[in-house]
């Protein structure tokens, strides 16, 4: 075979744990800023990136193509299995920017399966190469990894074939299953819209497209000047949205940036981004939990969605359908009106592939530790400091899934599971796991009932997995990374996702339970969507909350909040967060410590100005000690 293309041979960086490319990887630099990630501190630049697949963020199709357009991407990326998101930066850097890019900038995105995968890491050697093939018989997407004397022959993912079936009416109207997705009088934007989804239903090899109800873009922060010259372009070609669309959080609070002290080349360039979006038709909504607006799907709706923890939320807690779409393809698709049907879009796609059971650990340590004798099991789960088990449960969930949809067992005999303790379990598990859906037996709306949880248990077959303490107990110290003995914390941060109504009402509660003031050396501040701010406004709890001292911010989240004074410009200060989700991204994003804890934990540290946990089992709350430890610590408060 002849190669039209000279032989690749690189430094290759290999991990069987996949990385978000957004908060995992500087996009300015290349360098791996995931404190979590093996591969901490690699530069991907250059080298051949071999990884299972992508984890976590809707983002990293943003930060995909910032690297190919700041000339930091990797030469190559070889993963187990394709990874839609990561190609969607690559295809919008070709689409959107082709002039622009170096014909080297773009990587190769190959996916070579399990086995391939296996033996590839296996051998982990130091190069390897990489080149295309052109000859006889080959398609233009076919290349050829070698890794010493082995060789696997594989497809190029961004150079696949479009299978789509298309028709033209005598409208002059192009029709694909019946739906129509480009007129005759179609923007040009529109049609560059169209050849991005197309592109990308090529990746999993969508035959049909299926029209959609509403979308929730993603692609609104602003990560780099990619990112606002292709929203931009869409606008300007004369784009608009087709279907009920809201925007994410965005990169500041788009009314109080000045008084927040937020720097006026970021905030320009902020709600520049902003601004191309609604442009496009999208409404006034920034938030990264669209979940809580009134606007929300139900189940069985055909969606598109970015923001992983929303992803997660609507087709988990909702029962709605989307999969994780990349940020970029989210608007392209909105434009459009429609998705492939591939994925969790299709019922049979939505079983679960694993059993995860937390029901030993459930019932022997947290059960053990409740007397509803005495508190209602609200009160229970916040003064015990048990809502800091969903997050911590997420991130683990996530792991242990290794990409597939867990069915999970347990939840159902703890006394209550709120809305709020599901879209924390949601935001955690996003970020460590690649599947769009999980199952909660009889908790979420597609696992009611013993036959339904029966027929779960049995399409997952052998692939079974129990949750133990010490698994718990590794990713919350995994979490609560910032714990070294300083107890001394100077910004709590609440609302990752953002906060809902009832949990404003908690808070409030729980700081109200006394009349100690907030510390003078602590920030406490909270981000939430407009909506409802203003609902909480009405019912009285905002104004109690800025008494005390809580700040708010609108319109963006804090995994896009990363510079002082809104973080605190000491290296090092210490933040506590009661969200899994950010104590995993945030200490790469603002190179602080971070500590995590319960709402209950935030609210004695915003008064105490101190995380008043030592070493060994003591920085560990109540329900994640030993079993042994607990009834030890309640037969002391009995005798006392």
């Amino acid at each position: 075979m002849s190669s039209r293309e000279a032989i690749m041979t690189c430094k290759a960086l290999y991990s069987t744990v996949g990385i978000s490319f957004w908060g995992g990887i500087c996009p300015v630099s290349g360098i791996v800023i995931d404190q979590t990630h093996s591969l901490h501190g690699e530069c991907v630049s250059g080298k051949i990136l071999c990884i299972p697949s992508g984890r976590g963020s809707c983002t990293g199709s943003q930060v995909m193509l910032e690297l190919i357009l700041n000339g930091k991407g990797p030469r190559a990326i070889i993963l187990r299995s394709a990874d839609s998101i990561l190609c969607t930066g690559a295809i919008v850097a070709e689409e959107f920017f082709g002039d622009e890019c170096a014909a080297t900038a773009v990587p190769i995105i190959c996916a070579v399966g399990e086995d391939k995968f296996a033996q590839l890491v296996g051998n982990d050697r130091g190069l390897l190469s990489i080149k295309r093939l052109g000859g006889e018989g080959d398609d233009e997407g076919d290349v050829c990894i070698q890794s010493g004397d082995d060789e696997i022959i594989t497809k190029d993912l961004l150079k696949l074939k479009d299978l789509l079936v298309w028709d033209d009416d005598a409208n002059g109207n192009t029709n694909n299953n019946g739906n129509v997705v480009e007129s005759s009088q179609s923007s040009p934007a529109t049609e560059l819209a169209l050849r991005t989804v197309r592109r990308v239903a090529s990746i999993s090899g969508a035959k049909e497209l299926i029209p959609i109800t509403s979308a929730h873009i993603d692609a609104v922060t602003y990560i780099g000047p990619g990112g606002l010259k292709f929203a931009r372009k869409l606008a300007d070609l004369g784009g608009k949205v087709k279907v009920k669309t809201t925007l994410n959080s965005q990169s500041c609070d788009r009314r109080r940036w000045k008084e927040l002290g937020v720097d006026a080349s970021l905030a320009a360039n902020a709600n520049s981004v902003g601004d191309a979006y609604l442009e496009l038709g999208c409404e006034m909504s920034f938030t990264c939990a669209p979940y809580l607006l009134p606007s929300r799907p139900t189940k069985g709706e055909n969606i598109i969605w970015g923001e992983s923890n929303a992803v997660v939320y609507s087709n988990s807690v909702i029962g709605a359908r989307t999969e994780k779409y990349a940020d970029y393809f989210d608007i392209c698709a909105a434009i459009v009106g429609c998705v492939p049907n591939v994925g969790v879009h299709i019922e049979e796609n939505r079983a679960p592939t694993i059993v995860i059971d937390a029901t030993k650990l459930i019932q022997d340590h947290l059960l053990a530790n409740m007397n509803d004798n005495e508190k209602n099991s609200d009160d229970l789960i916040f003064e015990h400091g048990l809502d800091s088990f969903f997050p911590a449960m997420g991130w683990t969930c996530g792991n242990l899934s290794d990409g597939g949809i867990p069915l999970i067992l347990g939840f159902d005999s703890l006394p209550s599971v709120s809305n709020d303790n599901l879209k924390a379990f949601c935001a955690a598990f996003g970020t460590t796991g690649s599947a769009p859906l999980f199952h909660i037996a009889n908790v979420t709306p597609e696992a009611l009932g013993g036959e339904t949880i029966k027929k779960m248990v049995f399409s997952c077959g052998e692939r079974w997995v129990e949750v133990t303490m010490n698994m718990l107990r590794k990713s919350y110290e995994t979490l609560d990374s910032g714990n070294d003995g300083n107890e001394d914390i100077s910004l709590v941060a609440l609302g990752n996702p953002h906060l809902s109504v009832e949990e404003l009402g908690r808070l409030s509660n729980l700081i109200h339970k006394d009349d100690r003031p907030k510390h003078e050396s602590v920030q406490v501040t909270a981000t939430l969507g407009r909506h409802v701010h203003s609902k909480g406004r009405e019912l009285g709890y905002t104004q109690k909350l800025e008494s005390f001292g809580v700040q708010f911010i609108n319109d963006t989240c804090w995994c896009m909040l990363l510079d002082s004074p809104i973080i605190p410009a000491n290296p090092n200060a210490k933040i506590l967060t009661n969200s899994g989700k950010y104590a995993h991204y945030g200490p790469g994003l603002t190179n602080r410590s971070i500590r995590f804890g319960s709402m209950y934990d935030c609210v004695e540290v915003a008064k105490s100005g101190k995380m008043k946990q030592g070493g060994g089992s003591n920085s560990l709350p109540q329900w994640l000690r030993s079993f042994s430890t607990q009834r030890l610590i309640r037969s002391i408060k009995r005798i006392k």
